[in-house]
Order: structure tokens, then C-alpha cells, then sequence
């Protein structure tokens, strides 16, 4: 989003279109200009602009679901009016987040159904007993939240016996992601995760994991290891982060599963996903 101009051009518009999240916010600068003088949204309960004149620098803020037409003007070197023109598209974040009881902590996920990738997500949780008392309450960040993808994260309470999933309440707070960029979200043919050097005891489980980035660019992911009960639910989690160079393949280091601090254990999965970001 720059505007360049040269000496023979006087006064330019240039457009652009940019898609947000009610409650996202975007900055960034007016580059090629001199000085920055106003900025304008045609429809301000769909999504605001401000100015930092000293900056250079726009911030714009959804509000909610629809479109406006934000307006960003400047001066160039040789006094011409210059405006940046943005088509601001404003869509409802569309997320599955729960909270849900783990052997001794609580678990958050957070399903993406929008066509965005975020690098972190901003949740608040407020963890409640049976009578409604306050046992705990945070706000903690949910990473490499991609598009179309289940991520999760671990709260570690001293009460999580007591909490009452039905009293207590978790919400998304804040966004974080680059819209300048594309995210692409990898299949399992351009990113594989496998379990190697396994080894099984009555007490626990120890494995390291072989990651191939088959892809020309450098990939970051997460990775998490689901522990299971004979029924199907989530007892425990642990999880990691994927940072591959261009082809790279890396074995990680050694990820335990206690099954003696579980005594429902029945199985463990292996769930990853990753992307690359293109300009």
C-alpha cells in the first residue's frame, strides 16, 4: 500500500481492497509522500480510520460486517495532493471456541471456519465453579490459528478440579496476522509429521517426531499430541511449534506421554498443520 509518484504526475488516486475481521485492526504507512494530512471512512460504523501525522501512519478498525470506503490523503515531495483509496471489507469472525475439563487442567480450542490464517489469536477466559465464584481469569494467546484448522491451548489452574466448564466463559479478544500477506495452509503432501523411535513402557510413552517440509518455502506450523480415553475424549495435550527452512527435514526432540498419570489413557494422535506466507 504505497504511493510513488513521479515529478511529472500532480495529483493521483490509487485504490486498493482490504478484507478484516469485525475487531481486527491494520496499520501502516503512507510511504512516497512527504507528509500524511487526513484520513476519512465513509462508513465509520463499518470500520474507522486514524491518522498518526508524524508517522506517516493509518490504523484501520472493523467494527462490523459490511463495507466502506476508507480514504487516505498526502502531500508528495513536490506539493501535489496524493489519495490512497481502500475498499474495506469487513466479514464476521466464524469460530468454534470451547473450553473443556482435561485430567487436572482445562483445555481451549479454537476452530478456524474463516478463509484467514492468524498467526495468534487473543482469547479471555474466566474459569468458575458450581456456585459461580471466580477461580481463575486470563488472557492467553492461541498460535498458528489457521483456516479451516482446530488449534488448542493448555490452561494450567491449582483448582482445575473444581471448575464448572457450564459456569465459567471464554472469549476472543484480539487478532494478529499480516492481511498484506497470503497464507497458504499445507496438505500432508507438502508437509508430513511421523512418529519415529517409539518407545512404549506400562507407565509411559517416548517418541520423537521426523518433519519434511516438501515445499520451497520456509513453513511454521504447530503440532499437537492428543491423549485419548477408551471413549474418544481428550484427557491430555502437549504440542509444539514446526519451523522448517525449504526442504528441510528435522527430527524433534523427545516428547513423553505419561500414562501413569492418567489411568483412563487408551491412545495417543499425532495432529499438525502448517503454512507458508507469500507477498
Amino acid at each position: 500500500l504505497a504511493l510513488v509518484t513521479p515529478a511529472s504526475v500532480e495529483a493521483a488516486t490509487k485504490n486498493e481492497s482490504l478484507t478484516l475481521y469485525k475487531g481486527e485492526t491494520y496499520t501502516w504507512y503512507l510511504t512516497g509522500v512527504k507528509s500524511l494530512s487526513s484520513a476519512s471512512s465513509t462508513k465509520k460504523a463499518v470500520a474507522t480510520v486514524k491518522a498518526n501525522k508524524s508517522k506517516k501512519q493509518y490504523t484501520i478498525s472493523a467494527k462490523k460486517a459490511g463495507t466502506s470506503v476508507v480514504t487516505i490523503k498526502g502531500k508528495d515531495y513536490y506539493g501535489h495532493t496524493q489519495s490512497l483509496k481502500i475498499k474495506v471489507t469487513v466479514a464476521e469472525p466464524k469460530f468454534d471456541l470451547k473450553l473443556q475439563k482435561l485430567d487436572g487442567n482445562i483445555l481451549i480450542s479454537l476452530k478456524n471456519n474463516t478463509k484467514a490464517t492468524f498467526d495468534r489469536i487473543a482469547v479471555k477466559y474466566s474459569l468458575k465453579d458450581s456456585s459461580g465464584s471466580e477461580l481463575a481469569a486470563k488472557e492467553e494467546k492461541v498460535y498458528r490459528v489457521m483456516s479451516g484448522k482446530t488449534a488448542y491451548e493448555r490452561i494450567y489452574v491449582a483448582s482445575a478440579a473444581d471448575v464448572d466448564i457450564s459456569q465459567s466463559s471464554v472469549k476472543i479478544t484480539g487478532f494478529d496476522r499480516n492481511p498484506d500477506q497470503k497464507y497458504k495452509v499445507l496438505g500432508k503432501d507438502k508437509l508430513s509429521v511421523t512418529v519415529t523411535d517409539e518407545q512404549v513402557s506400562d507407565s509411559s510413552i517416548t517418541f520423537k517426531l521426523k518433519e519434511v517440509n516438501k515445499t520451497s518455502q520456509n513453513v511454521y506450523g504447530e503440532v499437537y499430541i492428543l491423549s485419548y480415553d477408551a471413549s474418544g475424549n481428550i484427557i491430555d495435550l502437549n504440542n509444539g511449534s514446526i519451523r522448517l527452512d525449504k526442504k528441510e527435514t528435522k527430527t524433534t526432540p523427545e516428547f513423553y506421554v505419561s500414562k501413569s498419570s492418567h489411568p483412563n489413557f487408551d491412545h495417543y494422535e499425532i495432529v499438525y498443520s502448517g503454512y507458508y506466507t507469500t507477498k
